[in-house]
């Protein structure tokens, strides 16, 4: 079952489409990475899901259920930008208020489960405006797991945190996917963090969506490569030309694409008296291959 699902799903405003017949399938119990530049419609998809904005057009189902139904909307918790809090009130003060909104048994007790869950015990008695914004954003992410959601919405939850934020949410992300089954719809522009944890990927461009994959099958067409350094890069480029069908000078690194073995190119080099100096097997991480995609939908448009 598709924990969310759209069909024709399009938002305006003003007559101009932010979100434009988006048919959107997120698995049960996946990670989802959302991805888009500025203004692709991120944000809106998901304020349409959670019930903040009115659809013009289509239709959005939880778990098979329209989302306006009040049972599967208890069952979701949200960050989208900010963190809703009060500046004057304590980190432990804006969880009770927002526990006791929700009507939680043991409110007391389920703030103190999140406050561990992002590591912020420490900072329980902070005043919201004292935070840094990486601590807010932590703070906003212990808020949308109050109440032990089915699914988490998330837009940009790593946005201003230093490596060590990113790794408790990272981690705090992963233990609630694999060990309660939290289906979690997460935006960033961190490519790098969001390949970390993704099991599937949508990704979205003025307000489409161009590409739809499991994890796995991004990783199948990503493609394979020796990276190699030389004594003498631009000799070895032409050398290596000679025998492989495609090799590109990239941030001054040669590829050597689709070759698995190192040791041949290496030992293909040095017969031909080209000395290497730094040689590994690599392949298309996920923030190149959106940006190829980018590429291709850019030259595809420009060609229609």
């Amino acid at each position: 079952m598709n924990a969310i699902e759209t069909h024709e799903l399009s938002k305006a405003f003003h007559g101009m489409y932010a979100v434009e017949h988006l048919n959107l399938h997120v698995p049960e119990g996946s990670i989802y990475g959302f991805i888009g530049e500025n203004g692709s419609g991120k944000s809106t998809t998901e304020k349409l899901i959670c019930g903040l904005l009115v659809p013009s057009a289509g239709t959005i189902r939880l778990y098979g259920q329209p989302h306006t139904n009040p049972a599967i909307r208890s069952q979701i918790g949200v960050l989208i930008e900010n963190p809703g809090c009060f500046p004057n009130s304590t980190v432990y003060q804006n969880l009770m208020m927002q526990a006791l909104n929700l009507d939680l048994p043991n409110p007391s007790q389920e703030v103190g489960r999140v406050l561990k869950l992002v590591s912020m015990v420490g900072a329980a008695g902070r005043k919201f405006k004292e935070c840094s914004l990486g601590m807010k954003q932590r703070l906003g992410v212990a808020q949308s797991l109050l109440g032990r959601p089915r699914m988490l919405i998330l837009d940009e939850p790593i946005n201003g945190l230093d490596a060590d934020g990113m790794r408790i949410v990272r981690e705090t992300l992963i233990g609630l996917n694999q060990e309660q089954g939290v289906t979690i719809l997460v935006s960033s522009h961190i490519l790098g963090e969001l390949a970390k944890i993704a099991t599937h990927y949508g990704i979205l461009r003025g307000g489409t969506l161009i590409r739809e994959m499991p994890a796995s099958a991004m990783v199948e067409e990503c493609r394979s490569f020796v990276a190699v350094n030389t004594s003498d890069n631009p000799r070895a480029h032409a050398i290596l030309a000679t025998s492989y069908t495609q090799v590109e000078a990239k941030d001054g690194i040669l590829r050597v694409y689709d070759e698995t073995d190192s040791a041949l190119v290496s030992a293909f080099l040095h017969q031909n008296g080209i000395g290497v100096t730094e040689i590994s097997y690599q392949s298309i991480g996920l923030e190149e291959y959106y940006l190829q995609t980018m590429s291709r939908q850019t030259k595809e448009a420009s060609h229609a």
